[in-house]
């Protein structure tokens, strides 16, 4: 950082804008925990004080700008523009006050449309205002927007405006030529979209520890119209929303004795292993699916289960998880089938819009939660997307010489995916365009002609799972013959309650809030807590339960394993009993 972003970022600050201060207005706002009250004389200069009167400090802005003074409400003392000199005590018959009774005054500078206060200056010393004379706003003002987190976090969580305002654009195309640049509270960032080139600056106010003020400015080259002040607004707006939920989480959980931590953060564990993968071929495989073959050195030395599935960090920043096509001997690549979810929050999308083939990206070594039981015959039914980790199955199944049948549920022939690879395969029936009726007529028929001792596998939509299970309790098969795969989870949080937690080998004792994960809850106390789905769907946060009665939130665990109560997923399920006593 060089001399002129040092000196801004310990004493120049933008606290307002000219328009803040119309004609006998006092304007209120706090710059490191110091009110100010800022006004316009009538002659057109500017003043910042402290938001105190020095006689019974209360607040300037409760009184009235006369033009030429500041009159307190309380006692009607009046102070000069300018010196802050006190002019005026009502009650004294003494004349003039002492020229030592004056407000207390920082320097305060305007540049454009900017108001710029400097609190380790006088009101007279201003000989460091060449600082703000080169901001060069973009072009169009934003309306400035408080933000109650500290001025770090809301600094970090604009590095990703650029990718937020894709989705909230919902363009087709993710931007392009990705500038991010901070320098001490300025935060600029540029991007290329369907709109034109965007630019951006951000001036953060730090009015507190723990809140933060953001003013901006914006340019777009757009060849459409594009009404920028309502389009950043509301993604400002947005924003603000999700960093104050987050710095909400880290305060409860400070308040209950538990060491913060950034939490939902998307920030992964340093612990946690990413390969650089580079996509070596890609291909429409059925209507809005398309299949992706990434390469990366490590592949070939890492176990391939079939069903296992792998992370991926999504061009627009979040993780999904896809299941692995990979057959018998597919040793090299890692292939996965990506649908374009039509509620998608960025994920899905980004990957069909901006994946070309020689784009890198993070991924994870595979993760085997959805197991084959060995030498066991199997019935697979598949849905949609789900048939991709039932493909897998299938190859390793026919290898092996192992009794198979295949049940593919499709909208349509269009809607089949990977049907080159399901062609190869010797057991395989296609269910198209059923009603529910009909689709609940081939699950029964399916698990009628299964052979003694068969396991069942189901990957699809969660109705098409429930169906399946239901049925194939009703034909007697266990729970521990019914296997099943749902990357999606619905969970209400309305009527969490905190609850007691003890990790029985240490037995350190601390509390969960509401609102707060027990999986975050754990890793806060310092302990590796892996994570993955945070839905409840793939199984990686199982942790033991030694003692209480957890409240099962998952779709992961079986019903039995559900009624024993020795376990649970720490992402979403809290407990019923008021203690919960983990293995840990």
């Amino acid at each position: 950082m060089d001399q002129t972003t040092t000196t801004l970022a310990r004493g120049w600050h933008m606290v307002g804008r000219a328009t803040d201060l119309p004609p006998r207005h006092v304007f209120h706002t706090q710059l490191h925990g110091v009110e100010l009250a800022l006004w316009r004389a009538d002659d057109g200069t500017v003043n910042a004080w402290e938001n105190r009167c020095p006689h019974r400090s209360v607040r300037f802005t409760l009184g009235a700008n006369t033009g030429a003074t500041l009159r307190c409400q309380y006692h009607g003392w009046q102070y000069r523009a300018g010196d802050g000199r006190c002019t005026y005590i009502p009650a004294s018959a003494q004349g003039q006050p002492p020229a030592s009774l004056c407000a207390r005054t920082f320097a305060i500078a305007e540049r454009g449309d900017g108001l710029w206060v400097n609190l380790g200056a006088s009101a007279h010393d201003t000989n460091d205002t060449t600082l703000v004379d080169d901001l060069a706003a973009p072009g169009v003002p934003l309306r400035s927007l408080p933000f109650n987190a500290p001025l770090d976090a809301v600094a970090d969580a604009l590095a990703s405006y650029a990718l937020a305002s894709y989705a909230l654009a919902d363009t087709r195309a993710l931007p392009a030529s990705l500038s991010t640049r901070r320098d001490g509270n300025r935060v600029e960032l540029g991007w290329q979209s369907a709109d034109g080139a965007h630019a951006v600056q951000f001036l953060l106010q730090p009015a507190s520890a723990g809140r933060t003020i953001v003013h901006g400015d914006a340019a777009c080259t757009a060849a459409a119209d594009i009404d920028l002040a309502r389009f950043h607004n509301r993604l400002l707006s947005a924003l603000r929303r999700a960093v104050e939920r987050d710095t909400q989480a880290a305060t409860s959980l400070r308040g209950q004795r538990v060491i913060p931590v950034a939490l939902r953060s998307g920030a992964e564990s340093p612990a946690k292993r990413w390969l650089s993968a580079t996509v070596v071929r890609r291909e429409v495989t059925a209507q809005d699916i398309v299949a992706f073959e990434l390469s990366a050195p490590e592949i070939a030395s890492l176990p391939i289960e079939p069903g296992a599935h792998i992370d991926v960090q999504t061009p627009a920043g979040c993780v999904r998880q896809y299941s692995l096509v990979n057959a018998p001997g597919e040793r090299e690549r890692f292939i996965i089938g990506v649908k374009r979810e039509p509620e998608s929050r960025g994920g899905s999308r980004s990957l069909h819009d901006a994946l070309e083939v020689g784009a890198r990206l993070l991924v994870s070594p595979p993760k085997a939660h959805f197991r084959l039981v060995a030498g066991k015959p199997a019935v697979l039914i598949a849905g949609g997307i789900g048939i991709t980790p039932i493909l897998a199955m299938a190859g390793a199944l026919e290898q092996a010489g192992v009794p198979y049948r295949l049940h593919d549920f499709v909208r349509s022939r269009e809607h089949m995916a990977f049907a080159s690879r399901l062609a190869r395969l010797s057991h395989v029936q296609l269910h198209a365009g059923l009603d529910a009726d009909g689709t609940a007529a081939a699950v029964r028929q399916a698990l009628s002609d299964a052979v003694a001792g068969a396991h069942v596998y189901v990957c699809g939509p969660r109705p098409l799972i429930e169906l399946v299970r239901e049925h194939a309790r009703a034909r007697g098969f266990a729970d521990a013959q019914v296997h099943f795969e749902l990357f999606a989870n619905a969970v209400s949080h309305a009527g969490d309650q905190p609850f007691r937690v003890r990790l029985q080998r240490s037995g350190e004792e601390f509390v969960v809030p509401a609102g707060v994960s027990l999986a975050d809850a754990i890793a806060a106390r310092g302990m590796a807590m892996p994570t993955s789905c945070e839905q409840g769907v793939c199984g990686t946060c199982r942790v033991g339960v030694a003692r209480g009665e957890p409240d099962h939130r998952d779709v992961y665990l079986s019903d039995d394993e559900k009624a024993r109560g020795d376990c649970l997923l720490a992402c979403v399920s809290r407990s019923r009993s008021d203690l919960l006593i983990l293995d840990l």
